[in-house]
Protein backbone atom coordinates (compact mmCIF):
# COMPACT_ATOMS: atom_id res chain seq x y z
CA UNK A 1 0.00 0.00 0.00
CA UNK A 2 2.98 2.11 0.69
CA UNK A 3 6.49 2.82 0.39
CA UNK A 4 6.70 5.66 3.14
CA UNK A 5 8.76 5.67 6.06
CA UNK A 6 6.45 4.69 8.70
CA UNK A 7 7.14 4.37 12.47
CA UNK A 8 4.75 3.17 15.23
CA UNK A 9 5.40 3.98 18.59
CA UNK A 10 3.61 1.14 20.95
CA UNK A 11 3.51 0.01 24.69
CA UNK A 12 3.10 -3.81 26.09
CA UNK A 13 0.50 -4.61 26.66
CA UNK A 14 -1.64 -2.16 24.64
CA UNK A 15 -4.97 -3.43 22.63
CA UNK A 16 -5.54 -0.48 20.63
CA UNK A 17 -1.65 -1.08 19.05
CA UNK A 18 -2.05 -4.48 18.73
CA UNK A 19 -5.07 -3.33 16.21
CA UNK A 20 -2.67 -0.95 14.76
CA UNK A 21 -0.10 -3.14 14.07
CA UNK A 22 -2.53 -5.54 12.88
CA UNK A 23 -3.86 -3.36 9.99
CA UNK A 24 -0.78 -2.40 9.80
CA UNK A 25 0.17 -6.00 8.93
CA UNK A 26 -2.73 -6.94 6.86
CA UNK A 27 -2.72 -3.99 4.41
CA UNK A 28 1.43 -5.05 3.78
CA UNK A 29 2.71 -1.99 5.11
CA UNK A 30 6.41 -2.02 5.95
CA UNK A 31 6.74 -0.19 9.48
CA UNK A 32 8.89 0.42 12.28
CA UNK A 33 8.10 -0.62 15.38
CA UNK A 34 9.26 1.10 18.52
CA UNK A 35 8.30 0.58 22.14
CA UNK A 36 7.77 3.37 24.71
CA UNK A 37 7.81 0.37 27.34
CA UNK A 38 11.49 0.24 28.98
CA UNK A 39 12.74 2.20 27.00
CA UNK A 40 13.39 5.78 27.97
CA UNK A 41 15.01 7.08 24.85
CA UNK A 42 11.80 6.42 22.75
CA UNK A 43 9.16 7.83 25.26
CA UNK A 44 11.01 10.35 25.71
CA UNK A 45 10.76 11.09 21.43
CA UNK A 46 7.65 11.04 21.40
CA UNK A 47 6.73 12.94 24.63
CA UNK A 48 8.88 15.92 22.75
CA UNK A 49 5.98 15.94 19.90
CA UNK A 50 3.43 16.62 22.85
CA UNK A 51 2.31 12.92 22.79
CA UNK A 52 1.72 11.09 26.22
CA UNK A 53 0.52 7.59 24.75
CA UNK A 54 0.48 4.90 22.37
CA UNK A 55 -0.33 3.68 19.70
CA UNK A 56 1.03 6.53 17.66
CA UNK A 57 2.11 6.19 13.96
CA UNK A 58 4.08 8.55 12.29
CA UNK A 59 3.57 8.36 8.34
CA UNK A 60 6.79 10.39 6.86
CA UNK A 61 6.64 12.11 10.01
CA UNK A 62 2.93 13.28 10.12
CA UNK A 63 1.05 11.88 13.08
CA UNK A 64 -2.15 9.39 13.35
CA UNK A 65 -2.94 9.39 17.15
CA UNK A 66 -4.75 6.01 18.31
CA UNK A 67 -6.97 3.40 16.30
CA UNK A 68 -7.89 5.74 13.06
CA UNK A 69 -8.40 3.39 10.62
CA UNK A 70 -9.76 5.66 7.55
CA UNK A 71 -7.22 8.53 8.60
CA UNK A 72 -4.27 6.41 8.41
CA UNK A 73 -5.35 4.56 4.86
CA UNK A 74 -5.26 8.02 3.86
CA UNK A 75 -1.99 9.22 5.12
CA UNK A 76 -0.65 5.51 3.36
CA UNK A 77 -2.02 6.57 0.32
CA UNK A 78 -1.72 10.50 -0.34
Amino acid sequence: MSGKHIVLYTSNPCAQCDKVRDMLDSWGVSYEEKTVTGNPDNLRTIQQEGIYGTPVTFVEGETVLGVQESRLKKKLTA
